[in-house]
């Protein structure tokens, strides 16, 4: 394991395979959790449990790569320029305001703003994508290529 902020879950292995686990968070920061409509609403489009799923990964050399900070919150698998993953299909931003099935999570007056949305990306997603880089070079040293492995 290396050292990194708490919700921010590196284990390293040696094989030439990263997993990614960008949505099985669930924290809630608490200056963040009273915004909400309610923690469950803001949990709730968590991945639940796939990082248990793919615990076998570390037992084959992988690197895991994993936030504990809820998707509500921001995503760090979205792209920041706010480009749809999925045209024409619902889906949610960097900073969701709703849920998958268009539920608010924000009470009213709370929604992320433009500033707000910069304090996240430079808090959670910008350390999450570094920690990815590191990795990615780390392992390129020793095999030339690596997988990345995006585990839903």
């Amino acid at each position: 394991m290396t050292h990194s902020p708490d919700w921010l879950q590196i284990h390293r292995g040696d094989a030439p395979l990263i997993v990614s686990f960008p949505h099985t968070g669930t924290e809630l920061p608490d200056a963040l959790v009273g915004h909400f409509v309610s923690p469950w609403l803001a949990r709730r489009d968590a991945d639940w449990w796939v990082h248990e799923l793919y615990a076998f990964a570390r037992e084959l050399g992988a690197t895991t790569v994993r936030t504990a900070v809820s998707r509500s919150v921001i995503d760090v698998n979205r792209d920041p320029s706010g480009a749809s993953l999925y045209p024409g299909q619902n889906t949610t931003g960097l900073c969701p305001t709703t849920t998958f099935d268009n539920q608010p999570l924000y009470r009213d007056g709370h929604a992320p703003d433009e500033a707000e949305i910069q304090r996240r990306r430079q808090t959670w997603f910008d350390p999450y994508h570094a920690a990815l880089r590191a990795e990615i070079t780390r392992l390129r040293a020793i095999h030339g290529t690596v997988v990345v492995y995006d585990a839903h």
